[in-house]
């Protein structure tokens, strides 16, 4: 387990499983742009679709999310810096790195009993689109432990003239 750290300058303020949180350098100043028209928040902090096409769009992130949450977890369990490297930021894949560090070479285990995922908000900034993601669901970090309920929120970045997919920027620990 890591440990949680509080009033961290500059950060978000906690580590959760998956390491300290960094920020979205690089990501662009310029002011927010909703994404789509009719994409707004809805009751609950969930994003309301006008359109299927809006809709499966919506569930297509969500989907990428969900595989993300997954493969980051056993990226971690491993200290894979690569795979950490391909689905996080490269600002929060140095704070990982040091994370790594602090946490040794033992191994860790993450097993990922629920997931669930939902949407909260979606922008459109310069140079890339953002998504607030929250998680919750149950996870197993010990063998013969109770599994446990958590809740984090993920901000995810695609650059767009980088040619790849969602990363994750950054998380907080909602639990």
């Amino acid at each position: 387990m890591l440990k949680r750290l509080q009033g961290l300058p500059g950060r978000i303020g906690r580590i959760s499983r998956i390491g300290r949180f960094g920020g979205t350098a690089g990501l662009g100043q310029a002011g927010t742009v909703g994404v789509g028209v009719g994409i707004g928040v809805g009751i609950g902090g969930g994003i309301k679709c006008t359109s299927r096409a809006q809709q499966r769009e919506i569930d297509e992130l969500l989907r990428v999310a969900r595989l993300s949450f997954v493969q980051l977890q056993a990226a971690w369990d491993r200290a894979d810096l690569s795979a950490l490297g391909n689905l996080a930021t490269e600002s929060l894949l140095e704070d990982l790195r040091l994370q790594l560090v602090e946490r040794g070479p033992g191994p860790n285990r993450t097993e990922v009993l629920s997931l669930d995922a939902r949407l909260l908000q979606l922008e459109e900034l310069q140079e890339a689109f953002l998504a607030s993601v929250d998680f919750s669901g149950l996870i197993r970090e010990e063998t013969d432990a109770a599994p446990t309920p958590f809740r984090e929120l993920w901000l995810l970045a695609k650059l767009k003239n980088a040619g790849q997919g969602w990363q994750l920027a950054r998380v907080q620990s909602l639990s």
